[in-house]
């Protein structure tokens, strides 16, 4: 019986055999070889010979057998231990010496976000890659810009693509910083203190998440702290964000009576509407947006789950089954979607240079500027070109007439009023903009090699 979603609808197949039962159980069986062996290297445990656990290892944890001691005895580390002890043969006897079960839960769990985070990385590199390109395209490309759902100054619409670009790249930022604070393990044992293992404590916690390429925990209880998990969801979650911006925007500039932007239709084989046949929906980017809000909802119950009685208490452990590899395996979707949506994204230039055209008082912010350098009050020029505005709206003279024949006229030869209107003349530094943030983008994956 399939219940979850993610089982046959949502998710990439690399990125779920990342949080996948048998890949964790031999994660686990990972950590604890490297801490038997650093508990030999410091002389904690006698030398001993780890390759019984080695070819449990190479074999694979039997996870069906897991699950059959994990209803006798209630507890997942048990059992996993259990079956590593019988896979073995009982031949290492100092399997789990000083741990506890979250440091192994934990410590596995920063393994496998090791390896989302190099998945995530090269999702965000396709993602900048996609928007470079329209940048590139389209950093002169002038359409109307819109606040409050109205026609505004124009701008490009590699400018627009600039916008989400620099998001990108902060996004890029804020993971390569999170690392030291998020992929981290832990070998202190019960409450914290590694007093199992005697003087070497924390030379061991260091030498363990070496072995793995983890950053070690510091002051903590029984648990790796929640507010690196917090942290961890909330960049998640801001990547949604943007991933649902974007989506928005596309999804309205779609519409027909804007007619802009549009998602890859294929006209062979897609279809719209059970009812109207004539459909082209924006339904990859109605299903980012849909699963986002997933994503930025999960933050929410980490946070709860931080919150501890003392040293630890089991609050946590059911939300994360959910909460760490739903948002990752969704993130990573969602950001694979976007990529392809922009990859094959329909730009209708003419659309836009229409669009320009039927709405000559886009550019009422440059009537003002204009009027101003000839000398004209600030916010007088404001009084006249509002007045304009609402003269143009009332009647059906063209703007230029009323231009011409009005206050504005008075300043103003024919032929500086035809340069005015025309919006490609106003559209600033927007190429240079989008310049910089190529170069931004560009720049921070070098350095972060």
């Amino acid at each position: 019986m399939s219940v979850s979603p993610l089982e046959n609808r949502y998710g990439r197949s690399e990125v779920k055999l990342i949080f996948e039962e048998q890949n964790r159980a031999n994660i686990m069986l990972r950590y604890e070889i490297a801490v038997a062996e650093s508990e030999s290297e410091l002389h904690i445990i006698p030398a001993e010979r780890l390759d019984p656990l080695l070819g449990v290892l190479k074999k694979g944890v039997d996870i069906k057998r897991m699950k059959e001691i994990e209803k006798e005895t209630k507890h997942d580390i048990m059992s996993f231990l259990r079956t590593v002890r019988e896979q073995s043969g009982a031949s290492f006897p100092y399997l789990h010496f000083g741990l506890t079960s979250n440091d192994v839960n934990d410590s596995a769990t920063a393994m496998q976000l090791k390896e989302f985070y190099s998945i995530l990385y090269k999702d965000l590199k396709a993602l900048q890659d996609a928007m470079i390109n329209l940048v590139n395209k389209y950093s002169r490309q002038a359409m109307l810009g819109r606040t409050h759902g109205q026609h505004a100054s124009p701008i490009t619409f590699g400018l627009k693509a600039a916008t989400w670009l620099d998001e990108i790249t902060r996004h890029y930022e804020r993971l390569w910083e999170s690392e030291r604070r998020v992929l981290v393990g832990k070998a202190l044992g019960p409450v914290g203190t590694a007093a199992g293992m005697g003087k070497y404590g924390i030379q061991l916690n260091n030498l363990v998440n070496k072995k793995l390429g983890l950053f070690p925990e510091g002051a903590t209880g029984q648990l790796v702290a929640r507010d690196r998990y917090v942290e961890f969801l909330q960049l998640l979650a801001g990547m949604s964000v943007t991933m649902d911006k974007i989506g928005t925007e596309i999804r309205n500039l779609q519409r027909p009576e804007i007619n802009e932007v549009m998602e890859y239709f294929d006209v062979k084989n897609q279809v719209g509407s059970s009812s109207m046949p004539s459909k082209r929906n924006p339904i990859t980017c109605e299903n980012i947006c849909s699963l986002s809000r997933i994503i930025r909802a999960y933050v929410t119950p980490e946070m709860e789950g931080a919150v501890q009685w003392h040293e630890r208490d089991l609050t946590n452990s059911g939300l994360e089954r959910f909460t760490i590899p739903y948002s990752s395996i969704l993130t990573d979707y969602i950001l694979n979607k976007m990529a392809e949506i922009l990859n094959t994204l329909y730009v209708n230039v003419d659309a836009m240079e229409k669009n320009l055209r039927d709405s000559p008082l886009c550019i009422s912010e440059r009537l003002t500027i204009d009027l101003a350098r000839k000398n004209v009050d600030r916010q007088e020029s404001h009084e006249i070109v509002r007045k304009i505005s609402m003269d143009f709206y009332d009647n059906s003279k063209k703007l230029n007439e009323i231009l011409k024949e009005g206050e504005f006229g008075k300043h103003f030869s024919q032929k500086e009023i035809d340069e005015i209107l025309d919006p490609h003349n106003f559209i600033g530094s927007s190429h240079g903009i989008c310049m910089e943030a190529v170069e931004r983008a560009r720049k921070i994956w070098e350095v972060n090699q």
